[in-house]
């Protein structure tokens, strides 16, 4: 039987591939060993059941100072040539944090001048393959390279491209041996705004063609064969019953009479929307003016400091803030978290946010979706802008479809709350096309079978 390393280096890359049954179909046809973040002692022996061999990964990272200089100017000379919003925010950013000390300015400057020579796309490959070479004496590299040896893997499988700092090492050996490497694209926006892939891999898993072919653009030394769209596991979460909880469940849970429609906020990353807890007040001042019956109920970003929300649900009973049950140990969604997420969408009337995937999760489901285009009032947040995150080029094609209400202040919120409570078909084609031009037909696919057919395919 083949054998085929499953790298798991981040809590919710257990739940895309672990919780969903994806390894499961994949260990009937071969042997499976985990490299894993080890979040806490239960899921350690959930997954030590769940695979042939466990291999915890280990949050010690070794690089040397050659390697990590380099990879900084790689990743600048990377968003110089994407030129995304996103990217082009992060530069802004960082240039900002350099002007705190005289030393950091300066360094940053010889960063950015030395990455302004690397304008072509192979210029940047040879650059990635010399930040290879470099991290391949790192003695954990080494330590790892002799346990691979003994495995003998026929295929490595990184189940998180973006999120693999504490599998870096890993890969670093396998790459050195030449061992054929696979990796799932995580999310819909991290190719405009994550940075470099690194590594590189041999196969590439996105969510959709659009995913594809900005990786083809992007990349160009990709070939289109080795591009797999699969779909992204955690959307089917919100059709499976077994994750779902009645209407009284929920709402008992939530301590909140049944007779109140949901009002679904769910904040974002600081880093984009900062003081978004303001945006949460004025939202519950016009749900008042509408409805008393309306209940805005708040789902928080559990990978951010959560204490203005905290402070928020203490002081103003109209706002349910329910704790998230995220093991906050590598950010790992647990069954019970997922299922209350999954409950919160499936029940609620409408759903707000600010240009979050949380869209997508409320559109597949065919709930209305409105979208915060406004600032916090009275507040400088500069560099950042709500109103411009809908320039980000993953997120512009879900307003261009028309699917979900870009509101710009409280009035415009106002009416369109008003206009879905009383026509809950507002928009309802629109956000079924959107589905239907985002997934296609790979959101209903299974998923396990999906994925047992391609390595199927790479492994014959």
């Amino acid at each position: 039987m083949k054998k085929l390393i499953i790298i798991l280096p981040r809590g919710e890359s257990i739940k895309n591939f672990v919780y969903s049954g994806i390894t499961d179909a994949l260990r009937e046809e071969y042997k499976i060993i985990f490299f894993s973040v080890v979040p806490n002692e239960e899921i350690k022996k959930y997954l030590v059941a769940k695979c042939d061999e466990f291999y915890e990964l280990e949050e010690e990272h070794q690089q040397n100072k050659y390697a990590n200089e380099l990879l900084k100017i790689l990743q600048i000379a990377h968003l110089n040539k994407l030129n995304s919003v996103t990217g082009n925010l992060k530069i802004v950013k960082d240039d900002l944090l350099s002007k705190k000390s005289i030393n950091a300015n300066i360094v940053r400057k010889l960063r950015k001048l030395i990455a302004s020579f690397y304008k072509s796309e192979s210029s940047l490959v040879k650059l990635t393959e010399r930040f290879e070479r470099a991290n391949f004496k790192n003695p954990k590299v080494l330590e790892l390279e002799n346990v691979l040896l003994e495995i003998e893997p026929d295929l490595v499988f990184n189940t998180s491209h973006i999120h693999n700092l504490i599998s870096l090492n890993l890969m670093y050996a396998v790459k050195k041996l030449k061992i054929k490497t696979a990796t799932f694209l995580f999310s819909w926006d991290n190719l405009t705004s994550q940075g470099r892939i690194i590594p590189t891999y041999d196969v590439y898993f996105t969510w959709n063609d659009k995913i594809k072919r900005d990786l083809l653009k992007i990349y160009p030394t990709v070939k289109e064969e080795n591009v797999f769209v699969t779909g992204t596991p955690q959307f089917d979460f919100h059709f499976n019953e077994k994750f779902i909880d009645s209407k009284e469940e929920l709402y008992r849970f939530l301590k909140i009479p049944l007779e109140k429609k949901i009002i679904l906020y769910s904040t974002g990353m600081a880093f984009y929307t900062p003081k978004e807890h303001i945006i949460v007040e004025e939202i519950e001042k016009v749900l008042r003016k509408i409805d008393d019956n309306l209940q805005l109920v708040v789902r928080i970003y559990a990978k951010d400091d959560n204490t203005a929300y905290y402070k928020l649900r203490d002081s103003n009973l109209n706002i349910c803030v329910p704790d998230h049950f995220w093991e906050l140990n590598h950010l790992t969604p647990t069954l019970k978290d997922i299922s209350l997420f999954n409950s919160l969408l499936n029940h609620c009337s409408i759903g707000i946010n600010v240009a979050s995937t949380v869209s997508l999760d409320l559109a597949v489901l065919n709930k209305p979706v409105i979208n915060i285009a406004f600032n916090p009032p009275n507040e400088n947040i500069y560099p950042n802008d709500y109103e411009k995150i809908y320039e980000f080029d993953h997120y512009k094609p879900i307003v261009k479809s028309g699917a979900i209400s870009l509101v710009r202040n409280t009035e415009e919120l106002e009416k369109q709350i008003i206009n879905y409570l009383n026509d809950s078909s507002y928009l309802e084609k629109e956000r079924k096309d959107l589905v239907n031009s985002f997934f296609g037909n790979e959101l209903k696919k299974d998923k396990k079978l999906t994925f047992v057919s391609i390595f199927n395919s790479l492994l014959k």
